[in-house]
């Protein structure tokens, strides 16, 4: 899994703008008004957003959807969250955890159909503003361009470029990496919102075992080469070299998996789906293989000829992006770097 963090060296920025942009969104005053609607039919309108959802809340209690009390704590809720604006939308790993602690406390306190409105109304501001009008795309769409995420950070194995055209238009999707359902009351929250693949969207979708999140941090494990004959006999480079194909397994050492990581790699089934890649492993292999020390020499002589480093030779047969801070922007690029250090090729 890629860090965000490490590759945005802005991203405080961008969560500011997500931040100043909401902000409009929910107190401005309008000149084209808002209404409180029941299917088609329009009931009431209002100068703000913010003021709507309060409203919206009320109308269901006249309609006997909610009892008073229910109404009041989701009105509670409602003016907890506008209070707290700037903590909860630009809530970092320790508030975000602080919020969905309090917010289950707090919960307990109304019932199924409080919470529920709660919810509503809450999915209901994340899907209007993520969809509303930035310049002539959605918000969300814009907001893609500018934190410009090249691979899916959960995975490293999809290109997630945003594309802005008349005739096609592509983007990321947003994970909630906390589930909007369970904790609407962050379901705005900027660094809740990873920009991730449509796979990994929908692998995750509401489990709890994804323990880390790319905004705050990345993998600390590493894949490697084993022999299937002995799961416990990680191969040095010589090993992997002289082993046939058909003896080679890629997995992860359990010893290198922190047990946060232990949840993102069972959840997005990330052993299976990268032990798939065996077509890929190999080509690094038959690489390695090629690229001896004599090897290694005549290319860096040749290349050097016509201007070019050792450094840029090595990127010529290993790829681009090898370092942390580059990995999302290619697929593949952290495995390619776990394989190169087990191989010990380094620049």
């Amino acid at each position: 899994m890629i860090y965000i963090g490490a590759t945005r060296a802005d991203i405080g920025d961008v969560a500011d703008e997500w931040r100043d942009k909401l902000h409009a969104f929910l107190f401005d005053v309008r000149d084209k008004k808002v209404w409180v609607t029941d299917g088609r039919s329009r009931i009431t309108k209002h100068d703000t957003y913010h003021e709507k959802m309060i409203k919206t809340a009320e109308y269901h209690e006249t309609k006997g959807d909610l009892t008073a009390d229910e109404c009041q704590w989701v009105k509670k809720e409602l003016d907890y969250f506008k209070t707290n604006f700037d903590k909860i939308v630009k809530a970092g790993e320790a508030e975000l955890k602080r919020q969905v602690t309090n917010y289950n406390r707090r919960a307990k306190r109304t019932k199924a159909k409080g919470k529920d409105e709660f919810k509503a109304l809450m999915v209901d501001l994340y899907e209007k503003f993520t969809q509303s009008d930035c310049g002539g795309v959605a918000m969300s769409h814009y907001f893609f361009g500018v934190l410009n995420i090249k691979t899916c950070p959960y995975c490293n194995r999809q290109y997630t470029f945003t594309l802005d055209e008349k005739e096609a238009k592509a983007a990321p999707e947003y994970d909630h990496f906390y589930d909007k359902s369970d904790y609407p009351l962050i379901a705005v929250s900027f660094y809740n919102l990873v920009p991730s693949c449509h796979v990994c969207n929908h692998v995750k979708s509401n489990k709890k075992t994804v323990k880390v999140n790319p905004y705050f941090r990345g993998f600390e494990s590493n894949f490697y080469l084993y022999d299937k004959k002995d799961k416990k006999k990680r191969l040095n480079a010589l090993e992997i070299l002289s082993q046939k194909d058909g003896n080679l397994e890629l997995r992860k050492a359990d010893e290198s998996e922190s047990n946060a990581d232990k949840g993102n790699i069972k959840a997005f089934g990330l052993k299976s789906l990268y032990a798939m890649h065996d077509d890929y492993v190999k080509e690094i292999i038959e690489k390695a293989a090629a690229y001896d020390k004599t090897a290694r020499q005549l290319i860096a002589d040749t290349f050097q000829k016509r201007g070019y480093t050792p450094d840029q030779v090595f990127d010529f047969v290993w790829g681009k992006y090898l370092d942390d801070a580059q990995y999302e922007n290619r697929p593949m690029s952290k495995l390619t770097k776990d394989l190169l250090e087990q191989l010990e090729i380094k620049r």
